[in-house]
This record gives structure tokens, C-alpha cells and sequence, in this order.
């Protein structure tokens, strides 16, 4: 019984820190509120390269959908 607390404990400890480890990527790179957004380049839809620094100065919208 003794050790199949143990064994069920390390999972759970294991999958906490690989929780923590994942998500605190994703707090990093999000900007805070009125913070400029980050320079970054994507495919648009029809394949060509569209770079945030081609707006400068220009109002923009950007909407990026939830990750799931």
C-alpha cells in the first residue's frame, strides 16, 4: 500500500511540474496590457509573408484564436 502511495504521489508531483513547466512559457511571451505588440512575421492566406513591421505607424486589429 506504502507503495503505491509513493508511485501515485511522484505522478502527481511529476505531472504538476510538467504543468508549471508548459504554461509559464506562456507567460513570458504574453505582452502585458498596452504593451507594444512583439515584431513577428506569418504565412497570410494565400502563402506570402506579412510582417508586423510593415503596419508601423498604421492602426492594425490583431486577433489570434484561443490555443486549445
Amino acid at each position: 500500500m506504502t507503495k503505491l502511495l509513493i508511485i501515485a504521489l511522484a505522478v502527481v508531483v511529476v505531472g504538476a511540474v510538467a504543468y508549471v513547466t508548459v504554461h509559464a512559457d506562456d507567460r513570458q511571451t504574453m505582452p502585458s496590457v498596452g504593451q507594444a505588440a512583439p515584431t513577428f512575421t506569418l504565412p497570410s492566406q494565400d502563402g506570402s509573408q506579412i510582417s508586423l513591421d510593415s503596419f508601423r505607424g498604421k492602426w492594425v486589429v490583431l486577433y489570434f484564436y484561443p490555443r486549445t
